[in-house]
């Protein structure tokens, strides 16, 4: 029997799970500095793309920072982008203007927001769950107005049973209040029931399991055959089109049993 059997509800992560929006910053900020390199001065834009690399790795791995990070992205890339450059200059390198900066830090948002597209196969995924007889919910992170955007523009309100975004609830993941709001939502009695579905061991599979829900870490660029700590999951799927085979249908259990 399949470890997703008894699954009825599926809780989706939207950030590069659903829509591609976040992965690989590295590549943009190369992108970001090869346009700017006339104003790097005596910086490689490669040296540049590299320190910028770590700031926002320094920057989104500090759980204040990233807390308040989220809520406005185009603010933190500002900040990220003065840090790397002072840590630059500490080591005796000259780094551009305030003004020249922040407009890498502006390309950088303009960027990621043109290239954000839905995840291959997302959407036929979502239509499969839905005819399938699961109940899905939508549980992200982020401000109302910006998580709100994303969801419209790749038409997935209809998609979901319910939508939960931590800036109109107040509370997000990982805190365990947000996964019982959902649970709420949809009256849900049994965590075993439910299915939570994102691409963070953080920020989704931990607090889900640690609920006693079923996770599927959604991780793209994993090496088959080499899981490692990916094993926390109780599946990887590197293609959100595996999905259907892991979730076919819920078993026909009685409303009292979710």
């Amino acid at each position: 029997m399949s470890v997703l059997a008894d699954v009825r509800v599926v809780v989706m992560d939207l950030d590069d799970t659903l829509i591609s929006a976040y992965r690989h910053p590295d590549l943009v900020w190369r992108m970001v500095c090869q346009r700017f390199q006339s104003e790097l001065g005596v910086l490689e834009p490669d040296e540049a793309a590299r320190a910028l690399t770590r700031a926002g790795q320094a920057f989104w791995g500090d759980p204040k920072r990233h807390a308040l990070g989220r809520l406005d992205p185009p603010q933190a890339r500002r900040i990220i982008v003065g840090d790397a450059f002072e840590a630059l200059q500490g080591s005796g390198r000259r780094p551009p203007s305030r003004v020249v900066a922040e407009r890498m830090a502006d390309a950088f948002s303009l960027q990621r927001h043109r290239d954000m597209r839905l995840e291959p196969g997302a959407d036929a995924v979502l239509v499969h769950l839905r005819k399938a007889g699961y109940r899905l919910a939508l549980l992200t992170n982020g401000t109302g107005p910006l998580q709100r955007a994303k969801i419209e523009r790749f038409d997935l309100t209809s998609r979901f049973h319910h939508i939960q975004i931590e800036g109109e609830v107040g509370v997000g993941k990982p805190d365990s209040a947000a996964f019982s709001q959902v649970f709420e939502a949809l009256n849900i009695i049994d965590p075993a029931a439910v299915c939570m579905v994102g691409d963070s061991l953080e920020w989704d599979i931990r607090p889900a399991r640690a609920l006693g829900c079923r996770t599927v870490l959604y991780d793209p660029d994993a090496t088959p055959g080499d899981d490692g700590d990916l094993g926390e999951a109780d599946i990887v799927a590197r293609t959100l089109e595996s999905l259907v085979i892991h979730l076919p249908g819920p078993q026909r259990l009685q409303p009292e049993a979710i």
